[in-house]
């Protein structure tokens, strides 16, 4: 999937929706991996990024 570009030829910058997801599946991933380990924080991070893109879309 090529880069989207502007009229200026720069790349298109990260839309304030994939700043919000991937703010919120950082802060997930953190707390649950204080809670229960580093693969229930991936697990986590992944679900959230998943449901947040499905929900704010």
């Amino acid at each position: 999937m090529p880069n989207r570009t502007t009229q200026d030829e720069r790349p298109e910058r990260l839309s304030h929706r994939w700043a919000l997801i991937l703010t919120a599946a950082g802060l997930v991933g953190a707390v649950v991996l204080s809670i229960g380990g580093p693969l229930a924080a991936l697990g986590a991070a992944g679900a959230s990024v998943l449901g947040l893109d499905q929900v704010l879309r």
